[in-house]
């Protein structure tokens, strides 16, 4: 989707589509996408089964949506934040400049049907979630995911790894068999 407006004897166009020599690289339609870098060859887009980041002359990289915990927009820093469900994965930060120059012509970034994309695709990996105190004071999360292959499974933060106190585990182990308990899995 282009907008088009001139300014200064320039063209400006907000820009929201993924360049075709990138959707080509792409088995299935583009939900949205944003550049990554102002001359344009650095992109990341979303699809129906991943979060695919474009990042110059390599091939993309596909992140399956169940994979991705949180994501989140800072407008101050243009910048994508996204959590892994694996705790041990530094998080993606993707910058996203204010536009894109080739030549004469700019275009601006619309981050917004990324960010739409974004939250609607992480939040359909998610089947059952719940959140609970330990008896320690610490949140905690379960939920369970589908993975890209149709498979169910759960994850909570924090990890049973990460939790040392025998309350706080069993608390902990009684919230996941419980988000697991509510879709029909085998509990622990």
């Amino acid at each position: 989707m282009l907008n088009l407006r001139r300014r200064q004897g320039s063209t400006v166009r907000s820009i929201t589509t993924l360049p075709l020599e990138m959707r080509e690289q792409l088995h299935q339609p583009v939900l949205g996408a944003v550049p990554l870098d102002e001359d344009g060859s650095a992109w990341a887009a979303t699809t129906a089964d991943a979060l695919v980041v474009f990042s110059g002359s390599s091939r993309p990289d596909h992140h399956a949506w169940d994979e991705i915990e949180q994501g989140t927009w800072d407008a101050d820093e243009r910048t994508f934040t996204l959590r892994w469900t694996d705790m041990d994965r530094d998080d993606l930060i993707l910058h996203v400049p204010v536009g894109i120059r080739d030549g004469d012509t700019y275009a601006s970034t619309d981050v917004a049907p990324f960010a739409k994309a974004l939250r609607q695709r992480v939040e359909a990996a998610i089947v059952h979630s719940a959140v609970a105190v330990l008896p320690g004071g610490v949140t905690a999360t379960a939920s369970v995911r589908r993975g890209a292959d149709g498979h169910l499974y759960s994850v909570t933060r924090p990890t049973t790894s990460q939790v040392s106190d025998k309350e706080d585990a069993e608390a902990l182990q009684a919230l996941e068999n419980r988000v697991r308990e509510g879709v029909g899995l085998p509990t622990q």
